[in-house]
């Protein structure tokens, strides 16, 4: 079997694999897409401690393809999301811990579902502390995945006003997909208790620090240990992952997807997401 491994820093290759050994609890998914997310790049460039040999990747699409005898039948040939802490970036998934393994309603495409990791979850998590606060919110780092689902979420659900910031290189961008997804910002603006979301990382830093001496509020999902602000990582719940389903099912929420890669041709991939800004999640296919 194939599997995408980091081999050391700044090291990765395909190669052959066995199978991991198969058990009464564990289902088989046979993948066929899996999200090429800023932690995979982040353990590969070594700024997040790993161990080496392993496989890359978190999240993944596939359908079920064998299922141990503690599990429901019923999930056979049934298209899923799976969460594997052990690595999805490999030709098939075997899965031991039943509640990372989602059903896919089948309004969803599996593109769709694939991209809901690392991204989309991280939105949802942000929405729920937003929703908390009585204050404006300065969302940097807009034209990303996060920055998208989450302007959506604001939109769909709350009258809460928000003022998205990114880049001037992305600001054609962040508006064709605001367009498109009918992200409307709410008109009673205030100045005075601000939340902010850093979504970019250092490169805006002085700005974040005038919101501090300001007195804003600052939530970061990029930067941990750093001072006036406060860093968020929070796992996403098999319920988080059913509810933003729901939202594509109903025509409430669209996800951003960028560019395919083989994952034959997995090296071209990162290249691509290290030199280039978001616009949209990048994927791996394991479809032949």
């Amino acid at each position: 079997m194939k599997a995408i491994i980091q081999s050391a820093l700044n090291q990765a290759k395909l190669t052959d694999i066995q199978m991991p050994t198969f058990s009464p609890i564990s289902l088989e998914i046979e993948t066929k897409y899996a999200p090429l997310l800023r932690y995979d790049l982040l353990k590969l460039n070594g700024t997040i401690t790993t161990t080496s040999p392993q496989i890359m990747g978190y999240g993944g699409t596939g359908a079920v393809t064998r299922v141990g005898s503690l599990r429901s039948n019923s999930l056979l040939h049934q298209k899923v999301l799976v969460l594997n802490p052990w690595g999805t970036f490999q030709e098939k998934i075997i899965s031991n811990i039943p509640p990372l393994v989602i059903p896919i309603p089948d309004n969803v495409a599996l593109k769709e579902a694939t991209a809901l990791v690392g991204g989309a979850d991280l939105a949802l998590t942000l929405f729920k502390i937003i929703k908390q606060k009585d204050k404006q919110v300065l969302i940097y780092g807009a034209n990303s995945v996060t920055g998208l689902v989450l302007m959506q979420l604001l939109t769909r659900h709350t009258d809460i006003n928000f003022i998205p910031h990114v880049r001037a290189i992305s600001k054609t961008y962040l508006n064709e997909r605001m367009d498109e997804y009918n992200i409307e910002i709410a008109p009673n603006i205030r100045t005075n208790s601000r939340l902010i979301i850093d979504l970019a990382g250092p490169a805006i830093n002085e700005k974040l620090f005038k919101h501090f001496a300001h007195g804003d509020e600052i939530i970061t999902v990029v930067q941990k240990n750093t001072p006036g602000m406060q860093f968020i990582s929070r796992p996403a719940l098999p319920k988080d992952y059913q509810f933003l389903m729901n939202e594509i099912q109903e025509k409430r929420l669209f996800i951003p997807i960028n560019r395919t890669f083989s994952y034959q041709d997995f090296q071209s991939a990162i290249i691509f997401q290290q030199n280039n800004p978001s616009r949209g999640r990048n994927l791996i296919s394991f479809i032949d």
